[in-house]
């Protein structure tokens, strides 16, 4: 399937990460620019088309007029299955959640915390993949991310390279502040009204739990609690010197 995404950021990450097939790079006739020279360097170099459209063309071609002037022809990223070799550092699971604007922020969240991989179910994003793309402002493309069938899938894979699970789930949890991360695991994080699947809660080697600042009795959505959560983890690998 052919899909159009628009914006110079886009662009760019589509082009350097080499994730997908490009078909063609459009330039808006008028438009001059540093970037716009370095993105027809790129589309050059790997042999994509490069065609100059007017901006009237563009506007009739694009999703919106917040293209900026640049569009990309591009396919369907591949779904990768979890690899034979052993995944390390932060890996997240991400389950239940149906907006690509949501999940868009959060593979902008995981990209800029250092998370290694982002896991999850098996479904047809195809159409929303522009948008997530944008709304990740170039992450989605650049975060390795994984397809799995099943939960038991990703349960059978971690005890395989022995790297431990932890997840978001209240009943007998930890404050994620009082829980020290190991230098490998994986998170799950499920949706604010579903939760985990009960194969992932019963295969967690740990509970965690956020607090709040004053009695509250509702859930966070996933993107908010996968933003506390990650960079609760930056924090931790900082005092450990691990970006240094």
């Amino acid at each position: 399937m052919e899909l159009i995404f628009e914006g110079q950021i886009s662009a760019k990450a589509l082009m350097e990460s080499k994730q997908r097939k490009i078909e063609t790079l459009i330039i808006q006739k008028d438009k001059r620019s540093r970037d716009i020279g370095y993105l027809k360097a790129l589309a050059s170099k790997n042999g994509i088309v490069i065609q100059t459209w007017s901006r009237e063309e563009i506007d009739a071609y694009a999703n919106s007029k917040s293209h900026g002037g640049i569009l990309v022809k591009a396919h369907q990223r591949p779904q990768k299955p979890l690899p034979a070799q052993k995944l390390t550092g932060y890996l997240c699971m991400i389950d239940g959640v149906e907006d690509p604007y949501n999940l868009g922020s959060i593979a902008r969240t995981l990209y800029a915390s250092g998370c290694e991989a982002l896991i999850l179910k098996k479904r047809d994003w195809s159409t929303a993949e522009p948008t997530i793309l944008k709304a990740s402002a170039g992450a989605f493309e650049r975060l390795p991310i994984y397809w799995i069938q099943n939960e038991e899938e990703l349960v059978t894979y971690l005890k395989t390279i022995q790297i431990p699970l932890v997840i978001a789930h209240r009943d007998q949890a930890k404050s994620v502040y009082d829980y020290t991360f190991p230098k490998s695991f994986c998170l799950a994080i499920g949706g604010a009204l579903r939760g985990l699947k009960a194969t992932l809660i019963q295969n967690a080697d740990q509970n965690l739990v956020l607090d709040y600042g004053r009695e509250f009795r509702y859930a966070l959505d996933t993107a908010s609690v996968c933003s506390a959560i990650s960079f609760e983890i930056v924090r931790q690998r900082r005092n450990h010197h691990e970006y240094q």
